[in-house]
């Protein structure tokens, strides 16, 4: 006599076949992703407008630049093209002999001056967007100023 028939049993997937699954899957939503206006990877893409690998050359100090400025910079580097940092910290002389304020967020090290070619006014909009950036302007010279104060222009 013979006993119940039993079923095979099913065996989960090894690890080598799941990173397989994974790696197909993501590299389907890659693949169409440019082609999804809403895909959740790539927010930001817009048929209309170009994006560039981030360049920054620093011309000038880069430790004392606070992060988040330095995000700012990586996001304008990333929609215009290569940027340029003419100025990060200055001392009160140098900041006298270039004409800036007494009190200039320069001297705390919570500015930057840098130059970008792109549309100047593409460029102000974009950096009035950006939560990181406080007080930002472009110079009569052709650069711009951001710093970490409190949300202003002039």
């Amino acid at each position: 006599m013979s006993g119940p028939v039993s079923r095979p049993r099913h065996r989960r997937a090894g690890p080598l076949l799941r990173r397989i699954r994974s790696t197909l899957r993501f590299g389907a939503i890659c693949v169409l992703a440019p082609a999804l206006s809403s895909c959740a990877l790539f927010p930001n893409w817009r048929a209309n407008q170009a994006y560039y690998p981030v360049s920054i050359t620093w011309n000038d100090a880069r430790w004392c630049v606070p992060p988040r400025l330095k995000l700012a910079l990586r996001k304008v580097s990333g929609r215009f093209g290569p940027v340029t940092i003419h100025s990060t910290h200055r001392w009160p002389i140098e900041n006298w002999l270039k004409g800036g304020k007494k009190r200039s967020y320069h001297l705390a090290c919570r500015a930057v001056d840098f130059g970008i070619r792109g549309d100047p006014q593409g460029v102000l909009n974009f950096l009035v967007a950006l939560p990181e950036v406080g007080g930002y302007s472009r110079y009569p010279q052709g650069f711009y100023h951001i710093d970490t104060g409190p949300r202003r222009t002039w």
